[in-house]
């Protein structure tokens, strides 16, 4: 029998902002249940709806007037009991990455703190299917989650002054990219040619939230040659 998942708590930020709250728990479960919820609110606020940003465990809804609470939590109750079915996923973006040594600037400390040897960090990382958590920190830094249990590594005790757009990085349960060259803390494994971040695209922004990505090895040679096809565009 499908669980049914209790309407989140509601909090009114102001006369016209509400964040509704799951529990505060980064996961994929989670994750999962707030892309559902932010789905949910689009289709029953509709035309009242501004605007709606989905986080790791909340989402805020900017409207154009007063919403009737207890209508939705009737209408989410409602849809769970009616085992409602969310939007399919797609398939995820592939991202290339090369681990050469030049790139990969904290292999030794990953190394050191996972008691890993490289191939088998890499193996792991490549492994996993991750979501999109946040786009934040830089225009198109994506956080995406979860990583292997193995890779979970703190965070540089004195962030770089300096890290080179597509640098990969991971810190804690998550893994993410630079977009821009800009100061940085994670612990940087590899480096990825594709540019996350461009203005001049129809589409600025590589990624979407609630997106999927999952990595694959590229060698050095091919790292070049992609970054070359790219700036010539």
């Amino acid at each position: 029998m499908k669980q049914i998942i209790e309407f989140p708590h509601t909090m009114w930020i102001s006369q016209y902002t509400i964040r509704f709250a799951f529990d505060e728990v980064i996961s994929q479960e989670n994750f999962q249940l707030v892309q559902q919820f932010n789905r949910f609110l689009k289709k029953m606020l509709h035309t009242n709806l501004i605007e709606s940003v989905a986080s790791y465990h909340t989402v805020t809804a900017y409207v154009k007037h007063q919403v009737d609470i207890a209508f939705l939590q009737e209408q989410w109750l409602t849809m769970q009991r009616n085992a409602y079915v969310g939007e399919a996923t797609s398939q995820p973006l592939q991202i290339p990455i090369c681990y050469d040594e030049e790139f990969a600037l904290d292999m030794h400390r990953v190394m050191n703190v996972t008691a890993l040897p490289f191939e088998a960090i890499k193996k792991l990382h490549m492994d996993k299917v991750y979501s999109v958590y946040l786009i934040g920190f830089l225009p198109g830094f994506p956080y995406l989650g979860d990583l292997h249990s193995q890779l979970f590594v703190p965070r540089l005790t004195k962030p770089r002054s300096l890290v080179s757009a597509g640098s990969v990085g991971i810190g804690g349960l998550q893994t993410g990219i630079y977009p821009l060259d800009s100061p940085g803390g994670w612990n940087i494994i590899g480096k990825t040619p594709f540019t996350l971040f461009d203005i001049h695209r129809k589409a600025p922004f590589l990624f979407t939230l609630g997106g999927q990505v999952q990595f694959y090895e590229i060698t050095k040679q091919a790292f070049l040659e992609i970054k070359e096809k790219e700036c010539s565009n």
